[in-house]
């Protein structure tokens, strides 16, 4: 198993209260506006953006850094939009644009870390080679 998968059900696990189900959705506690709302504080903030820093990394470690920042992106778009959207549904939960921000800005944050890391460790591993190659000449 990929494991950019299993992150995703880290997010579902950590997202949602699992109590305190109403029937209909809450549109008045939906932030529509990022960093606006009252439940938008730094620690949340930090919390949504390093939830998915993990999932980002991984996802460019096992699709490989060619797919993009953008790609981890979308990615982290794809999987925050259905939980927050299931907070609709919540009473202990506020849907929020921040979040989704968060998601998003988190993952490409993460991609782009395993992408310096790939570049870094290619062009050592080239270095190495080109020394290999003058210490046998």
């Amino acid at each position: 198993m990929k494991l950019w998968k299993l992150w995703i059900l880290v997010v579902v696990v950590v997202s949602a209260p699992w109590f305190g189900v109403v029937r209909h959705p809450q549109w008045t506690r939906v932030t529509w506006i990022p960093f606006t709302g009252e439940e938008d504080r730094p620690r949340d903030v930090a919390a949504n953006f390093l939830l998915y820093v993990p999932f980002g990394l991984s996802l460019a470690h096992d699709r490989g850094a060619r797919h993009g920042v953008a790609a981890a992106a979308l990615a982290a778009l794809a999987v925050s939009l259905p939980v927050e959207t299931s907070q609709l549904f919540f009473r202990l939960r506020d849907p929020s644009a921040t979040d989704l921000l968060m998601a998003v800005c988190g993952s490409a944050a993460g991609s782009l870390a395993a992408q310096a890391f790939d570049w870094r460790h290619a062009s050592g591993a080239h270095r190495r080679a080109a020394a290999g190659e003058r210490g046998s000449q």
